[in-house]
């Protein structure tokens, strides 16, 4: 038999060598593995599913101790309390439903994990509150307000400031007293849980099928499963079969005083498949690829993957502008060692291509509204020096002092000393008032005056003489054509912007509304640049440059006269030109 093998060719030999060599004991050991394989998988699908489960339940807990945190800030941030005393120094129930119904729509009406939610004061169980974002959730209040309110007002007493679970026809809610300093219930704030939010994660168990959620034997998600009966003093998670060996798995836990208990039912299809597959996909890579792929994985992650997980990170830090950053890590070819090496120097020049930019940016900004505020009218000074002169030969000495006070208001403000490019708007209106004395002196009953701002706004920022040649421009257009008239100020808030509407009863006409349309759009050239269109003009580029092109100036007239509206941009939002 020797000498036979002996003198065998090379073919042959291959074929010995790889079947006493390779194939025999790859069998065996294919054998083996599938027989250990089928085993493992039972045990790993199920403490899969059990992971998965655990999982889920974690994000559930985390959802009930959010609207738990929720609750409680009611009573923390103080604003029902101080509603309440003020109501019962006053009796006024419309300032009480006002106070009750703002904090409740800005805490609570946009909480996904919650439908609506309901506040009572238990002395008064008819001061009922409530914020909801949907005709539905209006329904769900009704409902609870009718079968379910006087259940939970009887929990409150054995409550003291913990929370609860409250479970009927209607739904599941979270209630919560509300108590003084000195630990004394006076108010039950009730949350609707919204089931889909607070348990939809259970579709992403591992061979989810259907699921049910119970709250004291109660379901309060999904359908009945036939399976409630699991013990509810079993506080981990479990893994069973029914009796139609229908694979499911349970987790009950104590949350918030009250026992819930997750249901899923498994896909028994999909688990068997996936076994299958398992033992098929272990077979074939021991029989042809398991050399291969430890071979070619060895060589791939130290080549190739490690180095570009190592320009992929260094990628990520560029695309969060953290420009200049390096990789220092040597690659193990050198071809990534050069890769690596352009990535630097690119990373390097744009950090400093970044950084002269940005100080581009500034400088130009910068001297771009100190050129425009160097363009507000000068010829008003004049003006108002006639003025003076005027009523100190006519009057005497008697007007001539206020008028004095007004100019030099109007004069610091020119000059701005310090330098400040945005001031209180409670400053700029003292410049507005001071412009409005100069003008109520020369023209005196033919002008007149209306102001209605928010007071709240006056501590917003504005920038600096913003406003005075807009009141100019309405007193220049609306008033002194026709000898009389009336200029109104309005200053108002809308979300993040502020608005100064300056109203006035002259009348624009068609060769006015194309001038004012070029003006604002900085089609000026052949125009004649008198003061008040440089004015106007230099507003609407200083409001665009510092708050972006969502502010700005704009003219328009309607039956009562001209209304110029300067749009800014509030404290807090992100201006254009700052980074």
């Amino acid at each position: 038999m020797k000498g036979i093998w002996k003198n065998s060719g090379i073919k042959w030999r291959m074929i010995r060598l790889l079947v006493f060599g390779w194939i025999v004991p790859l069998a065996a050991a294919t054998v083996l593995v599938t027989v250990v394989m089928s085993v493992r998988l039972s045990k790993q699908m199920r403490e899969t599913v059990t992971n998965s489960l655990s999982k889920v339940a974690s994000l559930i807990q985390a959802g009930f101790d959010e609207c738990n945190k929720a609750s409680r800030d009611a009573t923390y941030l103080g604003v029902v309390q101080e509603a309440y005393n003020e109501y019962l120094n006053t009796y006024d129930e419309q300032k009480l439903y006002n106070d009750i119904t703002v904090f409740l729509t800005g805490q609570y009406r946009y909480n996904k994990r919650s439908d609506c939610v309901m506040l009572i004061f238990t002395e008064r169980p008819d001061l009922f509150y409530s914020a909801y974002d949907s005709s539905a959730s209006y329904k769900n209040v009704m409902s609870f307000r009718q079968n379910g309110l006087n259940n939970v007002l009887a929990l409150s007493e054995s409550l003291d400031t913990g929370i609860c679970l409250y479970t009927d026809d209607t739904g599941m809610y979270l209630a919560r007293n509300l108590v003084t300093s000195s630990y004394k219930p006076y108010a039950m704030i009730v949350m609707k849980l919204n089931p889909d939010e607070m348990f939809g994660s259970l579709k992403s168990v591992w061979g989810y099928s259907d699921a049910a959620v119970y709250v004291d034997g109660t379901l309060v998600y999904g359908d009945e499963l036939g399976f409630a009966e699991s013990a509810k003093q079993n506080y981990d998670i479990a893994f069973f079969h029914d009796s139609k060996n229908q694979p499911y798995a349970h987790y009950t836990s104590e949350i918030d005083r009250s026992v819930v208990t997750l249901k899923v039912l498994l896909d028994k299809a999909a688990i068997t498949s996936e076994k299958k597959i398992g033992i098929y996909i272990v077979i074939i890579l021991l029989v042809s690829l398991i050399p291969l792929f430890f071979i070619v994985l060895r060589f791939f992650d130290r080549m190739v993957k490690s180095p570009v997980d190592e320009l992929v990170t260094a990628a990520e830090e560029i695309s969060r502008e953290n420009y200049g950053y390096e990789i220092e890590k040597e690659a193990n070819s050198k071809e990534f060692n050069y890769v690596n090496g352009a990535f630097n120097d690119m990373s390097r020049k744009l950090k400093q291509q970044f950084e002269q930019i940005y100080l581009e940016e500034l400088a130009v900004r910068d001297a771009n509204i100190k050129a425009l505020q160097s363009q507000i009218n000068p010829h008003f000074i004049n003006n108002t020096l006639e003025i003076i002169n005027w009523e100190a030969r006519l009057n005497g000495i008697y007007k001539v002092s206020g008028m004095i006070e007004a100019l030099s208001t109007m004069l610091n403000a020119t000059l701005n000393r310090s330098n400040i490019q945005r001031i209180r708007l409670s400053e700029e209106m003292k410049y507005v008032d001071a412009y409005l004395y100069i003008i109520s002196e020369r023209m005196g009953k033919r002008l007149t005056i209306k102001k209605d701002i928010d007071e709240s706004l006056l501590n917003e920022t504005v920038p600096r003489l913003i406003a005075q040649p807009i009141v100019e421009n309405a007193i220049e257009h609306g008033i002194s054509d026709s000898g009389t008239g009336s200029v109104s100020i309005r200053i108002y808030a809308e979300n993040e912007y502020m608005y100064m509407e300056v109203r006035n009863t002259g009348h624009m006409t068609e060769q006015d509304r194309e001038k004012i349309r070029a003006i604002l759009s900085g089609e000026t050239e052949g125009m004649d640049q008198r003061s008040v269109s440089i004015g106007i003009s230099n507003v609407n580029k200083r409001l665009k440059l510092m708050y972006g092109d969502s502010c700005g100036l704009s003219i328009t007239d309607d039956e009562e006269g001209t209304v110029s509206l300067l749009t800014f941009l509030r404290e807090g939002g992100e201006t254009y030109g700052e980074r």
